[in-house]
Order: structure tokens, then sequence, then C-alpha cells
């Protein structure tokens, strides 16, 4: 298939059937009045400003989130990552991580040096208890989760947080899935009793990271990391790392992006927009509820703005190709089910198109038959690592197909699911789990011998 020459023309012709998107950015592509690139946009385009000259912009986010410090950042949530884990290096040898974290964590381990210590879980993202056991048993000195998960399922994260802050663990928080978190009235409670979580902000963490594109609003490649009150790390400490991981030339777009989605998700018309969503959320997960098995949702997902569907009639990337039919697009799919992101920019008209369309389908997948399930623990592992992952990653390596890679020490990452979660990192050894989960075809980057 032939793809435009024209990265206008390419956008453009994207999805044309689809009515409504339910995946990040949370902007949705909505913009008001205009076309293209105005001319006003390019004439914000400049002057160069230095981050010296944003302090009192940094410092009027701090306020707003009741943080130490609030840093802008223009290179994503994987620039937080980075940061953190450069920061963490500074100071300590050793973190624990899940099997859900994002690559961009696995890859500020190799820069920082770090050695990774994998929890012991039963599924990708760790129980509250399977987090505080593994910091018991390994002796570990700094944490690194990624929380919310993808899928938007929590853990008791006031409690680790305790412990961490009982114990003298660093604890640095991923939240690049919960920058929305901060917004919300804490007293939100929805009809099936489920109240909104909190942001780790509010809790005893050290260092947190929030992506601002997938849940609020603003432009691809923005991200705040912020120092909580209680933080052990200073300004200084993040300044000392920060510019490894962000160029000289940084974007006055994308930081008019980070104000106004800020500025917004604390306002008036924000929360109520937001609360709307909330809303239209609960009363679609009431409809699912009259559906049985046929066409359900992962009452595990914690996140009331996130919908993971699933049925037991047909695999989530079926589901997600009937959906996209019908002119529903969704965020992710894999073997078990179906995630659908909302946002504030959702409007009630959308919704009820979706009230409508999961009525249509329905009727559809009961004539199926019952599909056989898949295993949650399909894609956990416990890494064999033989070598820390900076070392594997910069040791001479070749390339081999995957069966003849098999006890080898792998110096390359694999991602597959959920995105960006690396099934094969530098340093691990490739044992039969890897055969029976990843193509025959798929090459691998190992150690050369």
């Amino acid at each position: 298939m032939n793809q435009p020459s024209s990265a206008y023309k390419l956008i453009a012709s994207h999805n044309q059937d689809v009515q409504v998107s339910l995946y990040t950015p949370a902007h949705q592509g909505i913009a008001h009045n205009k076309d293209r690139l105005s001319e006003e946009i390019y004439q914000y385009d400049v002057p160069f400003l230095t981050r010296p000259r944003t302090e009192n912009i940094e410092k009027h986010f701090s306020e707003m989130y009741g943080t130490k410090h609030t840093f802008w950042l223009t290179g994503g949530g994987t620039q937080g990552d980075l940061t953190a884990c450069a920061l963490l290096g500074t100071q300590y040898k050793q973190v624990a991580i899940a099997l859900n974290s994002h690559i961009s964590t696995i890859n500020g381990i190799i820069l920082a040096g770090l050695e990774p210590y994998f929890i012991p879980s039963v599924s990708l993202m760790p129980t509250t208890e399977e987090v505080i056991s593994a910091l018991e048993t390994s002796g570990v000195s700094a944490l690194l989760l990624t929380h919310p998960s993808y899928q938007g399922k929590i853990l008791d994260l006031e409690k680790v947080a305790d412990y961490c802050h009982q114990h003298d663990i660093a604890l640095a928080i991923d939240e690049a899935h919960g920058g929305h978190l901060p917004f919300f009235d804490l007293q939100w409670q929805s009809t099936k009793g489920q109240s909104f979580p909190r942001s780790a902000i509010a809790f005893k963490a050290d260092i947190v990271s929030h992506s601002m594109h997938k849940y609020t609003g603003s432009l691809v490649q923005t991200a705040l990391l912020h120092l909580p009150t209680d933080s052990r790390f200073t300004v200084e400490d993040v300044m000392g790392v920060l510019p490894l991981f962000e160029t000289t030339t940084r974007s006055n777009i994308l930081m008019l992006s980070i104000e106004d989605a800020v500025n917004r998700g604390f306002s008036e018309e924000g929360k109520a927009l937001f609360s709307q969503a909330l809303r239209e959320c609960d009363r679609l997960r009431s409809q699912l509820d009259r559906y049985g098995t046929v066409l359900t949702y992962d009452a595990q997902v914690s996140d009331p703005l996130k919908i993971y569907l699933k049925s037991d009639r047909t695999t989530g990337k079926e589901l997600a190709q009937l959906l996209y039919d019908h002119g529903v697009d969704g965020e992710f799919a894999d073997e078990e089910g179906l995630l659908l992101i909302f946002s504030f920019n959702h409007s009630q008209k959308d919704f009820q198109f979706m009230r409508e369309t999961l009525a249509k389908i329905v009727p559809i997948l009961s004539e199926k038959a019952k599909k056989k399930n898949i295993s949650k623990n399909y894609f956990c592992r416990k890494p064999q690592m033989k070598m820390l992952p900076k070392d594997a990653f910069f040791a001479p390596k070749e390339k081999l197909p995957l069966k003849k890679a098999l006890g080898k020490i792998s110096s390359c990452c694999i991602q597959k699911v959920p995105p960006a979660c690396p099934l094969v990192i530098p340093g691990e050894v490739i044992t039969k789990w890897h055969i029976d989960r990843l193509s025959n075809e798929t090459l691998i980057g190992v150690i050369k011998e």
C-alpha cells in the first residue's frame, strides 16, 4: 500500500470511517477554529525559552499540583522515566521493578548502569502483597513502579509508599497512565461503590512522572516530572541529570500545550467535563452488566475512564475488529480483551453512539460459540539475569534466529504486550519460555561468543 508523501495527507486519511475514537491522545484530534497550523502558532515558536527563564511557570505548576517542584518535559513520559532512573542511579546500584515496566524504564536502567530486581508476581502487574514481600526479601533500596497499569489496574499505593518511607527505600512512580488523577474530585463514587484512585503525588513518593497527552488533552510528547513534598530528592538533584535527556532547544508549542492542559484540568470547566465522562462511563458499565459474559468488562480495572471489554465468544482482537466495523476504534486489543479509553473530550453524542453500538454487537456475539480462554499469566516470567543490562547492551553482539538463541544472553529489547513492555531485555537468558511465545521468525540480538 502506497502511503502519502505528505504528513498532512497521511494524517487526514487515517480512520476516515471511524465515528468514535477511544484511545490516546485525549485531545482526540479536536481543535476549535483551526485549519492545520495557523500563522499564530508559528509566532509562538519563538523566542527560544531556556529552562531558567521558565522557572516561574514551573513554580506555578508546583503550586497547582501541591509539589515541592514540578518540571515540564517535552520528551514525553519516556523522558520522565529516563530521568528517574538516572536520578536513582546517582545513589543506588539496584532497583526493584515489575514485569509491566515500560521499555523506557529498561532503557533508563541500561543508561544508569542499574541492576534490575524483578518483583516475582502472578500477573504482569504485581499485587500490593507481592511488592512488599519482594522488598522484604530482596534488600533493595529503590523501587520504580508503573502505576496505574496500562489497563487501569491499581494496588494499595499508600501502603507501599508507607512501607518504603519506613524502611528508607526510594520510591519512583511511572504514573504515565495516571496524568489525569490529580484533576478528579476524590469524593466521586460510582453507582457500584467504586471511588476514584489517587495520584502518587498524594503519598510519600520521591519522584512521579506524568504523560500529559494520554488523558489530559495535551499534545503528544508532553509530560511532567514531580517532586512530591516529602521527596528525598532536591531540585538540584533533578537538574543534575535532566539535561541528559532533553534537547537544548525545547518546543514552545509543547510547553504551551502543557500549560493549557494543566489549566483546563484544574479549572471548574475541566472538572465538570471529567465528571460528565465519569458518569457516562459508569452508565456504559451498567449497560454491560445486562449482557452477562457475552460482552462484559474487567471489574478489576480501577480507572473509571477505562473499560477493558471482554467476551466469552471471541478474542479481544476479533472484538476490536467488530467494533471498528461499526465505527468505534479502541486503544489496544490482545487475545483476552479490548481496552477503551475515554476522556473529557468525548461528548454525550459519542457516549450515546457507544451505547447503541454495544447493543448492536451483542446479538452478533451471542450467535458465536464460546471460545477457549487464554491464561492471564501467559506473558509472566521470572527473567534469568546473567549480566547487567548495561554490560549486555554495549557488549559485542550478533543476531540469531530465535531457536538458535536458546540458552544465550540477550543484548536487546523485544517489546510486545502490553504495548512497550519488553518480553526480552539485555542481560536475560533466552529460555524455552521465549521460544514458546515469540514468533519463529524472530531474530534476537545476543552476546557474541
